[in-house]
């Protein structure tokens, strides 16, 4: 939905969008959400680049700095949006030596200079303040104050959700990227500040600060920009892609943990040449790829992912198997470089695509070091997170971020259940790694990947994908066996809501496999014989079943 602005109409202070989820609450949306998620007129324009430059000053808990953010019209608008929290101070908005006007409307700015379609611009906002504190980062999303056990100033960002314009101005919208970023970050000496892409240089800024500059190579997501400063130590591992480039794996840990680092991350190499065999080269080889030891427990920074479950395995060492041993933020951070940094949803509506494929890479990760059966095992073991309250999909054009459990494991879930579902893990994996390739340093949606699974197996797969996606029941075989004589008879259907859904179901009759195929009206079949047990196969698939009396 878009809005006018400005002086057209009279700026109503509460927008409400009821957004009724399936069979759920009602959901409110306020027009600071849609000021936030929708792609307005004021955002007709997409980013080029983001020349950011932050000063942080640790004892004041805040940051100053400037973003020239240079941009191409995409149409014509009087005014054009940018985001900033209101929190945040704007000293200034210049394009060259002119001073822009500007307002706000809660963490929206709208300046006064138009929009022109193909016309390409740049313009500098100057800015200061103390931008929001995380309480538990990085789900609440904001800046991270700390000390390392000497003291020293140890701080993170993290802002996921929430938002990047809680720290630094830009175009908030998942679906505008920069086509390349530099960012240079200010810091007290002796601390080092490291931020995405790869490292250009370091200056002095006069006895007591170094400023350094970091270049990204790649489009990045506004929420991926981030920066660590503190104490560092570091090291480096030589890496091989499947296609033969060379590139370095960087690690950052705080002085006092480089020993155990060393040993711990010996893992990382194996994570990544999973993820090529199943998709292809890691995605940003030109800014290599980097872990660096972080304040909070972990986020998918691209080229630059935030560390910190204490170099324990699995989740902060809970929360895997007791047969495997690897560090589960290592792993899905890193998944994140596939699914999220280097494929981007374009709306929050879509994010089961960054998560519920990162989690799915999880699964495997296990599958490529211990075969087909432990990656399944592995699905089980986490399948119990999934709640069922609201559907994967969310509402659009609003800043919708409310369902985290089951966007990672129902979505992996439904990734399964496909598979299954398609009878031949040579097909699945071949639309796993297409729809990666296809939409690699760019964006997809739902839509994208059911259209893609149709076409490449030849059956219409969206409403198996809307079933799973846009309700939050998961379908419900029904079934009743039958014996009179020396026959048995099967009846069967799908309790769901989508009519055509469609996934082949196994049943075991006696240890003989009967494959028979449920439609949203009830089937029958008979066979001449009678059989003493008769059970459906249901392992590995996301839904429910119950016997019902014939």
């Amino acid at each position: 939905m878009s809005f006018a602005t400005g002086r057209n109409i009279l700026v109503i202070s509460l927008f409400i969008i009821l957004y009724q989820t399936a069979h759920s609450q009602v959901m409110i949306f306020s027009r600071k959400d849609s000021l936030r998620g929708a792609l307005r007129p004021e955002r007709s324009y997409d980013v080029t680049h983001y020349d950011l430059h932050v000063a942080v000053q640790p004892e004041k808990k805040s940051i100053s700095g400037y973003n020239i953010i240079s941009y191409r019209g995409l149409g014509t608008c009087p005014e054009m949006q940018i985001d900033l929290f209101d929190n945040m101070k704007i000293k200034s908005i210049r394009t060259g030596s002119k001073e822009l006007k500007w307002h706000r409307e809660y963490n929206a700015v709208f300046i006064q200079y138009p929009l022109s379609d193909k016309k390409e611009d740049k313009i500098r906002i100057d800015f200061e303040g103390q931008p929001i504190i995380a309480n538990k980062a990085p789900w609440d999303g904001g800046f991270v104050w700390t000390e390392d056990e000497f003291k020293n100033p140890w701080i993170g960002v993290a802002c996921e959700g929430i938002g990047a314009s809680l720290w630094w101005p830009n175009k908030d919208h998942l679906s505008d990227e920069p086509e390349f970023m530099d960012i240079y970050i200010t810091a007290p000496k002796p601390l080092m500040a490291i931020s995405n892409g790869h490292f250009v240089e370091e200056k002095p800024e006069g006895k007591k600060q170094t400023t350094w500059h970091w270049q990204v190579s790649y489009p990045i997501n506004n929420y991926n920009v981030t920066l660590y400063i503190g104490k560092y130590a570091s090291f480096t591992e030589d890496f091989k892609t499947s296609a033969g480039e060379a590139m370095t794996l960087r690690y950052y840990v705080l002085e006092p943990h480089l020993t155990i680092a060393k040993e711990h991350f010996k893992q990382t190499a194996q994570v990544l040449q999973s993820f090529d065999h199943y998709l292809g080269p890691y995605p940003f080889v030109k800014d290599g790829y980097a872990l660096v030891e972080a304040p909070y427990l972990g986020m998918e920074h691209q080229s630059a992912i935030a560390y910190g479950n204490g170099f324990m395995r699995g989740y902060q060492g809970k929360r895997i198997p007791d047969d495997l041993n690897f560090d589960y933020i290592i792993l899905h951070e890193s998944a994140h470089e596939y699914w999220g940094n280097a494929v981007s949803c374009t709306d929050h509506a879509d994010m089961w695509i960054h998560e519920g494929f990162a989690t799915y890479m999880e699964a495997l990760y296990v599958e490529y070091l211990k075969g087909k059966e432990a990656g399944l095992k592995y699905l089980e073991y986490i399948r119990p997170s999934i709640v069922n309250q609201q559907p994967i999909l969310g509402p659009k054009n609003v800043n919708f971020l409310d369902n985290p459990s089951d966007i990672y494991t129902k979505g992996a879930w439904v990734l399964q259940t496909l598979r299954q579902s398609l009878m031949n893990d040579t097909l699945f994996f071949e639309i796993l790694k297409d729809f990666y390739q296809q939409h690699k340093m760019g964006f997809a949606t739902t839509k994208d990947f059911s259209d893609l699974v149709s076409k490449v197996s030849g059956r219409d797969y969206a409403p198996f994908l809307r079933q799973y996606l846009k309700y939050k029941t998961i379908p419900k075989l029904l079934y009743s066996v039958t014996h009179r004589d020396n026959y048995t008879t099967i009846k069967y259907k799908w309790d769901c809501y989508e009519p055509d859904f469609y996934l082949p179901i196994d049943f075991d009759m006696d240890g003989r496999k009967i494959q028979l195929e449920p439609a949203s009206n009830w089937k029958n079949i008979e066979f001449s014989r009678d059989f003493k047990k008769v059970k459906p196969r249901t392992r590995g698939l996301l839904i429910d079943v119950e016997e019902v009396k014939g």
